[in-house]
């Protein structure tokens, strides 16, 4: 049976609605050929393992656990940098514009993204909940959602339910009757569950599913919404 009393729709962002990975391997790739070029000594670069790795330690590192992932990011690359006896603040930063421009130029929107918010468009509003910092407009989807709720921008995070009744607030719309569809049990389905909206798991690649973080709702793509919200 098709849902009924639905007037709000959210999505998660990475690896939902756009392929994340795909954007930061490439963004990656080219900061260290960037690097490699100003130093023209490849072995003194970190590899692109190295690179990321000294990247996620600074979501536990304290002093910049807490800070946004632009600050964490540039960080990273400052320390990548200095492995290689590159350091000052306008080549962090050059550098840091080159892997951002980068990830975004190469970060492709799934394939039934744009079909599926196009039926959805209209009907429902429409909007984005994410813990990550990209701007669905950078990727092309510029006039889709009524709102966009970041966390990089907001003192919580998904899954703690105040990220999503702030974006109830911003968006003027009652959770009971919103959808939260998202590729993550522990942060969009159980984040969704708690703050009473209807959990969609976008499962892609038909990954086993987390009994505890049960969601009310399981589809593999995101062509099946138009059938699960009633939408001819």
């Amino acid at each position: 049976m098709p849902l009924t009393g639905v007037t709000t729709v959210t999505f998660d962002a990475d690896d939902t609605l756009w392929a994340f990975e795909v954007g930061l391997l490439a963004a990656q790739r080219r900061l260290r050929e960037e690097i490699v070029r100003l130093t023209n000594e490849t072995a003194a670069v970190p590899s692109v393992d190295e690179m990321n790795a000294t990247r996620l330690s600074l979501d536990s590192e304290a002093g910049f656990s807490e800070t946004t992932l632009d600050v964490r990011r540039r960080e990273a690359i400052r320390r990548s940098a200095l492995d290689a006896e590159l350091h000052g603040d306008s080549l962090i930063d050059s550098l840091f514009n080159l892997y951002v421009s980068t990830r975004v130029a190469n970060t492709p929107l799934f394939p039934d993204t744009r079909p599926a918010l196009a039926a959805l468009q209209g009907r429902f509003q429409l909007g984005v909940i994410t813990n990550a910092n990209t701007d669905p407009a950078e990727l092309g989807l510029s006039d889709q959602f009524s709102f966009v709720v970041r966390a990089d921008a907001e003192p919580y995070r998904k899954p703690d339910p105040r990220i999503f009744q702030h974006a109830a607030s911003v968006g003027g719309y009652k959770l009971s009757r919103s959808v939260h569809i998202g590729d993550s049990l522990e942060t969009d389905v159980t984040g969704a569950n708690n703050a009473g909206a209807i959990s969609v798991w976008l499962n892609r690649r038909g990954d086993m599913a987390d009994p505890s973080a049960s969601a009310r709702h399981v589809i593999r793509s995101l062509s099946e919404l138009s059938g699960l919200l009633g939408v001819d």
